[in-house]
């Protein structure tokens, strides 16, 4: 895939686009539990770790990936200590659907991580998608096409690797027209 394409069809199409609509789509009513606070901010920390690889130039660990792309791409990169995200928000969202302490609100204020009194730490998944969404453009300007490349080889090689490891299972599925 080249460059550009990735830039408009995934990053400004589908990243931009799905985190928008689910912002847009379930607006915060904090008299009612579901406010897709927990999926808009693990999808938002998933890409920034996504995307943190390209900057990169080749699919790193969390701290460095998310490290490089808010460092090189937010406008409040302070507000957002690498080893917090991981430990209380990423690692207790994606492995056990609870964080490691504290909450996540939608209140779309900063900072993004702040001190509550009943909950001890809070991430804010609206500015944190806010602060991502505005950062996408930073992240298209830094993109340099050699890292872009190298990244891109490594991750068609795994997918190559994937497809070939589960082929029996994958040409035993059912076609859908």
């Amino acid at each position: 895939m080249k460059k550009t394409d990735f830039i408009n069809n995934i990053v400004l199409g589908c990243i931009r686009r799905d985190l928008i609509r689910m912002k847009d789509s379930i607006r915060p009513d904090s008299s009612k539990k579901g406010n897709n606070n927990y999926s808009l901010a693990l999808c938002v920390i998933s890409y920034m770790e996504y995307l943190g690889g390209f900057l990169l130039g080749a699919d790193k660990k969390f701290k460095e990936n998310v490290g490089k792309y808010i460092s090189t791409c937010f406008k409040y990169p302070e507000e957002y200590p690498i080893k917090i995200l991981r430990e209380f928000f990423r690692n207790g969202l994606a492995c056990e659907y609870f964080l490691q302490g504290g909450a996540i609100s939608r209140n779309g204020k900063r900072p993004g991580i702040y001190k509550d009194r009943e909950f001890n730490i809070v991430l804010d998944a609206e500015t944190l998608a806010n602060d991502f969404i505005n950062s996408l453009e930073v992240f298209v300007n830094k993109l340099k096409t050699f890292k872009y490349e190298k990244r891109m080889e490594t991750a068609l090689s795994e997918i190559n690797e994937f497809e070939n490891k589960y082929d029996d299972f994958i040409n035993k599925l059912e076609n859908q027209t």
